[in-house]
Order: structure tokens, then sequence, then C-alpha cells
């Protein structure tokens, strides 16, 4: 006889073959022997099947309990998401553009220059939990409109700045606050769409911070020295428009409110992977993004690079995180996880990190910006991932879990970036600091990620 033991505020029963633990909303089955998105034994949600001549919108809308795991309308989720990110992350991982307008044409040092690339990372993390729960109440489709919105109001107030503080206003806070809007309840919408092929379908979408981080520096690239910076960032304004209308038109909610969430679920925060988990991907954070905002004056200062040719330092590292992402979702959909993954690749990036202190060539700057941003862009994608399974737990508080995570590495979004460039500023621009800093944020927060998969790897054994 199986025995029941209470776990998570909920009743879970240790025997393998038809075990299933149960809340008041949703049942979960242990179907699969290895979870899709940890790499291990794992309680996920049950799948049903679909009858075919069953309207699609009806399925969608009928509960909350049953997770399609596929179809045309979850799929165009993922293309929506896609655009998202692509406007989101592709916008901020870009910044490298800007630093180095505010710097040599405004006159800004490099840590006040960074607090509007921080900003907009702080803002996009720091609304979660606000964004999370209007998708949990219901209203996702408000939120990525008026999120939409600010982003493209954003980026046309910065063509028009001409002082720091007008792209601090415009820039960090009125696009930020865009980004925020819409990130987190695309990546929760994942948990209520897909079950044994979330990890690919948050990938795929997640491969949007490399499509658009390639797209706005070449825009960037093609157009600042024959139209200027302001007809420059017009164009990357019209881009998110038309980016906007498709994911306002297709994007679709398929869980069914039953009432007003509270803010934050404090129940998660007694799961120890969970708490080990966001303190990990807080380190991890607080070291993985200064690289986009000071590579191009690196490379330019300690390299030799033209402004124009250093473009193609972020090109690099944006462009390579398709394949980057693409063969990471693969790795832990079809072998060892998403937190597998992610630990296996966190832990060569805080090394390339560290060794960049040694790159001092043209060549050298152009392998270790493959090498880079093909790690880099692998643990952007599975952190989410993960993320998104502790969403996954209950769908109708998908959007608060992964909010409330999201939320808490807003801070060192904020504070990495301006961290490093005063490091920078302390060693009269020499990058050693700044470098040391970002390779041990993200090495001791990939221990804390190993400690939240041993610690699930306990619980669900």
């Amino acid at each position: 006889m199986a025995e029941n033991t209470s776990q998570r505020g909920v009743e879970y029963s240790s025997s393998t073959a038809n075990s299933s633990y149960t809340t008041s909303a949703t049942t979960y089955t242990n179907f699969n022997e290895r979870s899709p998105l940890f790499g291990y034994p794992e309680c996920v949600p049950e799948t049903q099947e679909v009858r075919e001549d069953e309207d699609e919108d009806e399925q969608l809308k009928c509960d909350n309990n049953r997770i399609p795991d596929g179809g045309l309308v979850a799929w165009t989720q993922v293309l929506t998401g896609h655009l998202v990110v692509f406007n989101v992350w592709g916008y901020i991982t870009s910044y490298g553009f800007f630093q180095e307008y505010y710097v040599k044409t405004l006159g800004a040092s490099p840590a006040n220059a960074s607090w509007i690339g921080a900003m907009q990372m702080f803002l996009v993390h720091f609304l979660a939990t606000l964004s999370g729960r209007w998708m949990d109440a219901g209203y996702l489709r408000q939120c990525i409109a008026l999120g939409c919105l600010f982003q493209v109001a954003g980026a046309l107030a910065t063509s028009f700045g001409t002082q720091l503080w007008h792209f601090w206003l415009a820039q960090g806070i009125l696009s930020g606050m865009g980004h925020g809007l819409v990130f987190s309840p695309m990546i929760s919408l994942y948990a209520t769409y897909f079950s044994t092929k979330r990890v690919m379908a948050v990938s795929l979408a997640s491969c949007g911070a490399a499509t658009g981080g390639m797209v706005f520096p070449v825009v960037a690239y093609k157009c600042f020295d024959t139209i200027g910076f302001a007809w420059t960032v017009r164009i990357m304004a019209a881009i998110i428009l038309a980016n906007s209308a498709v994911i306002v038109k297709f994007t679709r909610s398929r869980i069914v409110p039953r009432s007003m969430p509270p803010w934050v679920d404090f129940s998660a925060f007694r799961e120890r992977s969970y708490l080990l988990f966001s303190i990990g991907s807080f380190l991890i954070f607080e070291g993985i993004y200064f690289a986009y905002i000071y590579v191009r004056q690196y490379a330019q200062v300690h390299t030799g690079f033209t402004p124009s040719d250093s473009l193609l330092i972020l090109i690099i590292m944006n462009g390579v995180g398709i394949p980057a992402r693409i063969a990471a979702a693969f790795v832990a959909d079809r072998w060892i996880g998403a937190v597998r993954t992610c630990i296996a690749v966190s832990i060569p990036c805080g090394i390339a990190i560290l060794a960049w202190i040694a790159v001092h060539t043209h060549y050298g700057m152009f392998i270790w910006a493959t090498i880079y941003g093909l790690l880099v862009n692998g643990v952007q994608s599975q952190l989410p991932a993960a993320n998104a399974y502790f969403g996954s737990k209950d769908p109708e508080k998908s959007g608060r879990r992964v909010g409330m995570i999201t939320t808490i590495n807003s801070i060192p979004l904020l504070t990495g970036p301006y961290i490093a460039g005063k490091l920078i500023d302390l060693r009269g621009g020499d990058y050693l600091y700044a470098q040391l800093f970002g390779g041990l944020c993200i090495l001791s927060g990939t221990l804390f990620v190993m400690g939240s998969h041993l610690s699930e790897v306990k619980t669900c054994t």
C-alpha cells in the first residue's frame, strides 16, 4: 500500500504507477518518469485527450485543468511570445548602441548612462507580480495591449530626447514599464498551454531575444551614420509597433478566472527548491547582463574597434543565441531537463566572463563574443523554462508564482550594471574588477540553482 504524506499543502502519494496529488482546483498525475523541465521524477499536470470534432475554442475554455500541449492556438502563443521577447530583450540587449551615444554625445559617465538600460531590465522584472496578477484575474490581453502601447510610446519619446534625463524617463521608465507589462504574462502563459513540450515552447519564444538582438543593432549599424540617432530610433519604434499589432491580435488566455487572486503566494517560499532557485537566479542576473551594456566600449578602448565595427560584437553575441537556445531546449527536453541544462551552461558562462580579462585583440574579441553569446543565451533560455516549472504546479497561480521570482530578479538587474560601471570607474576605465564581479556572481548563483535541483530530487523521489 502506498504511503501518503502531506507536502506543499497538497496530498501526495508515493506510489509511482498511478500516484497523484490534488488541490481544490487541479488534479496532477505523475505520468512521466522524467520531467521535461527538471529531468527527474516529478508530479506534472495531467494532459487529457482532445476530441477532433470539438471546437478548439471550446476545448481551451472548458476548464482550467486540461493542458492542450500543442495545437494551432498553443503554438500561435509561441509565435506571439517570440515577438514579445523580440520587443523586450532584443531591444534591451541592444542597449550598447544607446550606451555609447549617451557617453560620447551627451558626456554622461558610463555608470550614469547604464542606469537607463538597468532601469528597463529592472522594470521588466519588478512589474511581473502586477502583470502576473492581472493575467490570473483574466486581464491578459488588456495588460499586453497597455504594455505594447508603452513600448511604442517610449521608443518614440526616446527619439526626441536631448538630455540624459529625457532618455531616463522615455527609455528607462516608459519603455521599461511596457516591457514589464508584457514579458512575465507571456512566459506564464506557456504553463497553461504546454506540459511535456513546455521547455521547447519557452525556448523558441526566448529566441526572440536573439532575433531582436540582431535586428536592432543592424538597424543602428546601417542607419545611424546616414540618418542620425533620432530617425534610427524611430525605425526601431516602427518595428516594435508592427510586432505589437500581431501580439495584441493573437494573444489568448485559456484560464477562466474565478476571483481576484492575492498579490503574492507566500506558500511558495516554504518550498525549499523554490527559495533556492530564487536566490540562485538573483545572483546569476546580478552578473550576466553587464557585458551587453559595456562590451562595445571595451572593444573600442581595449581592442581598437571603431564605433561602427563594435556593433558587430553585439550582433554576434545576439545572433548565436538562436542555435544556442534551440540546442539548449533540445538537450533539456530530450535528456537532462531545464535546471540541469541551466547549470551546465551557467558554469562555463561564469568562467567565460572571467576569461574576458585576457582578451585584448580583434580576433580574441570575436572569439570571446561567440563563445559567451552561445553560453549566455543558453542560460537565458533555460532560466525562464525552469521558472515556468514553479508556476505549472497550479495553473491558476502560474502568473503570480512566475511573477514573484521575476520581480525578485528585478533588483540585480538594476544594481548589477551600475555596480559594474562603478567598478570600471574605480579602476580608471579598466574592466578587471567588473569582470571578476560578473563571473563570480554567475558562479555563486549556479551553486544555489544546484541546491534547488538537489532539493527537488529529494522531494520528488
